[in-house]
């Protein structure tokens, strides 16, 4: 796999010495700034390239007609949709992810194609509502060409699901409960797991879904 990550600061960084380390993964950063891109190339060496990563040309020249992904990261919301865009659209890159530092622009990311979008804010904010006791359905990752997510669901106590079995509840179309978290740990759960007040819940689940399943955990809906 060939993997462009634009944008070497700490996000971009992070990722290529985590990706580096996958097997059979080549990684490109690629660094608008001089003297950041020396600083990275004398650490990394050669996989650190500088130049203008948003660039048709420039892309080109890494070679991302060949690129099975490219995650633009830099603090520029602007220069992350138009590297994705060009990576999308004129190299044809199957997959890409564009960091989005206003989460006002991230309904704009996904509407123009972009493949995932990654919001430092949003994600800080998932971690908040995790923590809180009332917390009922927290998106932990979109899987947006699938047209799903992820989420963190909390069954609270007086909540129609409580006291059922999977087998017996009725859950949207397309939703899969991958985990159930209880007093007494993990587990993956089958037909006969019935949800109890407190219980924790890893789900996978349609993005259309997500009003009627947060419903289900919350008091005072149905089934």
């Amino acid at each position: 796999m060939y993997i462009i990550v634009v944008g070497g600061g700490i996000v971009g960084y992070g990722l290529a010495i985590e990706l580096q380390q996958v097997a059979d993964t080549e990684v490109t950063i690629v660094e608008l700034s001089a003297s950041r891109a020396t600083q990275l190339r004398d650490e990394l060496g050669e996989m650190v390239v500088h130049g203008d990563g948003s660039e048709i040309a420039f892309l080109e020249k890494v070679g991302a007609r060949r690129a099975d992904m490219v995650i633009a990261v830099t603090a520029d919301d602007g220069a992350n949709l138009v590297a994705c865009q060009v990576a999308k659209h004129w190299f044809g890159v199957a997959r890409t992810v564009a960091r989005v530092n206003d989460p006002r622009n991230e309904a704009l990311f996904l509407k123009l194609g972009i493949t995932s979008t990654v919001s430092a804010a949003g994600a800080v904010m998932a971690q908040i509502e995790t923590s809180l006791p009332q917390h009922t359905l927290v998106p932990l990752m979109a899987l947006q060409s699938a047209g799903l997510k992820v989420v963190d669901m909390r069954v609270q106590d007086g909540a129609a699901v409580a006291g059922h079995s999977l087998r017996d509840l009725k859950f949207p179309t397309g939703v899969l409960i991958a985990v159930v978290v209880g007093p007494n740990g993990a587990r993956v759960p089958d037909g006969d797991t019935v949800l109890a007040p407190g219980d924790e819940l890893i789900a996978v689940i349609p993005h259309e879904a997500e009003q009627q399943v947060r419903a289900m955990v919350t008091v005072g809906d149905g089934m």
